[in-house]
């Protein structure tokens, strides 16, 4: 399944730099939702992630939202 993380540059980096991202991965099933938590929040980065399709569901967050409690393997490169 596809989803879309929302993160600040800062954070970019240190996903870069460790080549993952640590639990709990947190994720919009919809980028409409990725983008409305963006900008009430100021984080600007939004990634594009696959999670699998038995990711659960986090509770509230107009049920649209997913997370992982396993580390995330973070493969980005000409950044």
């Amino acid at each position: 399944m596809i989803v879309y993380h929302v993160c600040s540059f800062k954070k970019l980096m240190r996903y870069k730099k460790s080549g993952k991202i640590l639990p709990p991965v947190r994720a919009w099933e919809n980028i409409e939702q990725a983008q409305r938590f963006s900008i009430s929040t100021g984080r600007r980065i939004i990634l594009r992630l696959k999670f699998p399709n038995n990711a659960e569901k986090l509770e509230g967050h107009y049920n649209q939202a997913r997370v992982l409690k396993t580390e995330y393997v973070f493969n980005i490169k000409n950044y």
